[in-house]
């Protein structure tokens, strides 16, 4: 589970987080050590800031889905708890962002005064917006762990952008070229019947479902066909049958591939479905163009992964789990009862409390989260 897809670049702008609070102390010491990557300290102050802020974005979308033991639980099925995997995940992203840091001079990156001014601003928005129970909690009565935070994301931010630029980009017209068809499908796996009980459907029902699309395949307009139906025309493009990253069966594509400009499919049978294409464009430029943005964006972050991934097989990395295993997500985060109807970029706060404030920040238990100042989006 690779951090980056969990935590993003967190962007300077409006207060980060508003929220009021309750809870027992902390026995974390804000310049005890975290962790010492070669020469340098990185301070728990930091370290536990990164890890509370992390935890009520995922406490403000997902507590009410999971309730209060989610954090003791195992959600990714790896057999780990939510807090291991949370807590591995924030002590990789210092560990990479912190190397970043130290390779700025290589790449003759450095943080403006004008960026000094706004990440200066962004900290004081976010301090006013919090009461100081609120800051207690989420670990930021140290400013300057906000300020670290916000420089640590900003550089993050600039280094990659560097870096990627050494990147071979070279993506040829044959690697990128794609093909577009239209297909309808009719879903004969097991399926939740009126009662909400798993259910086959019989082979009568399954022929049925056949003798449908057999004569969709055979109509002469087959978006009219599809639509009088009862079902839907949706368009999709790919590059060819052997495509590993193709949400399709394979018998779909090569159904497809067998298609000319304009031509209809009989029916395919597929696990669980029966699918009638229409191939729409043999080369389609749009989609290819889309595709190769594509192709050079995976190059991009395949060169900056391996990069980074290199520096942290070279560096001295040393956790102090002693202190590390004080920080705890026992104290939750919710968002506020007059604000549940509001989307999940706009407000949590401490679960139980009465006047919070408001926070535009979110996670995403699955996959991951884009996380900003202003705004979070749930991939």
């Amino acid at each position: 589970m690779k951090s980056k897809k969990r935590m993003a670049s967190l962007l300077m702008g409006a207060a980060l987080m508003g929220m009021t609070a309750g809870g027992c102390g902390s026995q974390i010491k804000d310049d005890a050590v975290f962790a010492t990557l070669d020469d340098t300290k990185i301070t728990m102050g930091v370290a536990n800031f990164f890890a509370k802020y992390e935890q009520a974005a995922f406490d403000s979308m997902y507590l009410s889905y999971f309730g209060e033991n989610m954090w003791s639980n195992d959600l990714y099925g790896n057999g780990n708890t939510l807090t291991e995997d949370v807590k591995s995940d924030v002590a990789e992203e210092l560990q990479e962002m912190y190397l970043l840091k130290a390779h700025m001079e290589e790449y003759k990156v450095s943080l403006t005064e004008e960026e000094e001014k706004a990440i200066e601003k962004a900290a004081d928005d976010f301090l006013a917006a919090n009461t100081k129970e609120a800051i207690r909690q989420i670990g930021a009565e140290n400013r300057e762990n906000v300020l670290e935070m916000l420089r640590l994301r900003t550089i993050e931010n600039k280094m990659h952008e560097r870096i990627i630029q050494d990147a071979d980009t070279t993506v040829t017209e044959e690697e990128a070229a794609q093909r577009t068809f239209s297909y309808m499908e009719i879903g004969i796996g097991p399926h939740t019947d009126e009662d909400s009980n798993q259910v086959e459907y019989t082979d009568e029902e399954k022929a049925q479902f056949k003798a449908a699309a057999e004569s969709i395949s055979k109509a002469e307009d087959f978006e009219t066909a599809v639509t009088e139906a009862g079902y839907t025309v949706t368009q999709a493009s790919y590059g060819s049958a052997e495509d590993d990253d193709s949400i399709f069966d394979k018998a779909v594509l090569e159904a497809a591939d067998k298609l000319k400009e304009g031509e209809v499919s009989g029916v395919v049978e597929a696990e669980n479905s029966y699918y009638v294409l229409r191939l729409d464009s043999e080369h389609d430029e749009e989609a290819t163009k889309a595709k190769k943005e594509e192709l050079i964006e995976e190059k991009q972050n395949d060169y900056y992964n391996d990069l980074v991934d290199g520096w942290k097989e070279a560096a001295k990395w040393k956790i102090n789990e002693k202190e590390w295993e004080k920080v705890t997500f026992e104290d939750h985060f919710a968002r506020p009862a007059e604000e549940e109807t509001e989307t999940p970029e706009e407000a949590v706060s401490p679960e139980g409390a009465s006047d919070a404030q408001s926070t535009e920040e979110a996670g995403e238990p699955s996959e991951g989260t884009e996380e900003s100042a202003e705004t979070t989006e749930a991939k």
